[in-house]
């Protein structure tokens, strides 16, 4: 009951602290759906950090709940580079949060039900409107993978993006005449932008790892 009651905590705490972060430096705060997305990464991060299957099962019930689909970008370069033989990020998916939280609960009844209640989507919301593009890949050590997305003018496009956290990571918005429209260059690696494009266009969105090995990164995008 304590572990569940500390992850409760900890939603709690990353709600909040998602908001500073954005208002302290004047950007707008992340839309509800940003929201949920980047707080069940941090609680899939925490819980696999941990072995909490309390925070998995968090984790999965809101990742859950929010409609995705995968990103088709009109084109993607990949910085050149290599993994480093570093092992590949698990899968951020329900299942596999709910097939690790199980593992994790030991044969705890509690936390077996827990995960048992929380009921698969199985893709019947993905790719709904206003749903979120989700791509996961990785970005080699001091490289930048570039993708061009198209956003409609008048309407707020979001991007964001969460690291393993073993390195920097660094995003930069571009519009189709290579002017910076919108950067999120702090020292950690989970990243969010958002900005209202003045005409219907191409965009470049640049992932730059400030680090010396590859970053295992998950990118969001309205």
């Amino acid at each position: 009951m304590k572990k569940i009651l500390l992850t409760l905590a900890l939603v709690a705490a990353a709600q909040f602290t998602f908001a500073q972060e954005k208002t302290d430096d004047a950007k707008q705060p992340a839309s509800e759906l940003m929201t949920q997305l980047r707080l069940a990464s941090d609680l899939a991060r925490y819980g696999y950090e941990t072995y909490s299957a309390s925070a998995l099962i968090e984790a999965a019930r809101i990742l859950n709940g929010v409609p995705t689909y995968e990103l088709t970008p009109e084109s993607f370069i990949k910085g050149e580079g290599t993994a480093d033989g570093k092992a590949q990020k698990t899968e951020f998916s329900v299942e596999q949060l709910l097939k690790d939280a199980r593992a994790y609960a030991d044969g705890n009844a509690t936390l077996l039900a827990l995960a048992d209640q929380v009921k698969i989507d199985n893709g019947t919301s993905r790719g709904r409107v206003g749903g979120a593009a989700v791509h996961e890949d990785c970005v080699y050590a001091n490289c930048t993978d570039n993708y061009t997305i198209r956003f409609i003018a008048g309407e707020e496009a979001e991007v964001a993006v969460v690291g393993d956290g073993d390195t920097d990571l660094d995003l930069y918005i571009y519009d189709s005449n290579g002017n910076l429209i919108e950067k999120d260059d702090d020292y950690t690696d989970t990243c969010y932008c958002s900005w209202t494009p003045k005409w219907t266009g191409a965009f470049t969105i640049k992932i730059k790892n400030r680090g010396g090995v590859c970053n295992y990164y998950t990118l969001y995008t309205n």
